[in-house]
């Protein structure tokens, strides 16, 4: 099993791994860490959903469900009852509605923050294909060939963003991406044009020796990546953003 199908079966599941799947856990480091900080993503959620119920509530349901058994003996079921709680007013009502609407709240933002980090380490592992790539080189790579790989994916690259030394289409996630580098001040630059990527804002990275940043784009997303540390990254990251045209 490769660490993308882990990745996969393990965000389905990651309290029931099968077999093959549990054999790559133990025999890859990173890819035990990544469930380890699903299984806790999953215990963050699960705590903010947790509500307790108020003694009052229960006992105005129990109440409610009598009441209303009585009801429907008597007038056969009105569609205009309204069922009230005992005991519960109404500033405890918005109390526990806002306690729910807040629980939700966070387990969707804790949801949001897990995918984002797989996707900045699924980055730097891509990089360990192509590290001949990241030299400083005054070399530039054939211009129509730069074209034709952004052209595959839909985008295409205005002047001004400095030397491509580097263009490829590579496999990422299940999708054809490009992956560029880019020569700049700072030096070599990755630049990976994720058409298929979301991410709601800018994501940092620091990890395997690289400093990177995961920006929103068109409909998807740019990851711009260097050897760390990384001088001016931000900078480069809204140059290359700019500079890539959608169509």
């Amino acid at each position: 099993m490769e660490c993308l199908e882990f990745r996969r079966e393990a965000g389905a599941d990651p309290h029931h791994l099968g077999a093959e799947a549990a054999a790559h856990r133990d025999g890859c480091a990173a890819c035990a860490e990544s469930l380890r900080r699903t299984l806790a993503l999953d215990e963050k959620i699960f705590a903010a959903l947790k509500v307790p119920v108020p003694d009052a509530m229960r006992s105005g349901a129990t109440a409610v469900a009598l009441g209303s058994g009585q009801n429907r003996g008597r007038r056969g079921g009105s569609a205009g009852h309204v069922a009230r709680f005992p005991g519960i007013e109404p500033r405890r009502w918005m109390a526990l509605a806002a306690s729910i609407v807040g629980g939700v709240a966070i387990g969707s933002l804790l949801w949001l923050g897990g995918p984002r980090a797989s996707l900045a380490e699924d980055v730097v592992k891509h990089m360990s294909h192509e590290p001949e790539a990241m030299v400083v080189t005054s070399h530039e790579a054939d211009p129509a060939e730069v074209a034709a790989v952004l052209a595959r994916a839909g985008v295409h690259l205005q002047p001004g963003v400095g030397t491509v030394s580097y263009a490829n289409t590579c496999p990422f996630r299940g999708e054809k991406v490009p992956h560029l580098v880019v020569q700049t001040a700072a030096g070599p630059m990755t630049v990976m044009v994720l058409r298929d990527e979301k991410v709601a804002a800018p994501v940092d990275f620091d990890e395997g020796g690289y400093a990177g940043t995961i920006v929103p784009a068109g409909p998807g997303s740019i990851a711009v990546l260097g050897h760390a540390p990384t001088a001016d990254l931000d900078r480069v990251a809204e140059l290359v953003r700019e500079a890539i045209q959608w169509e």
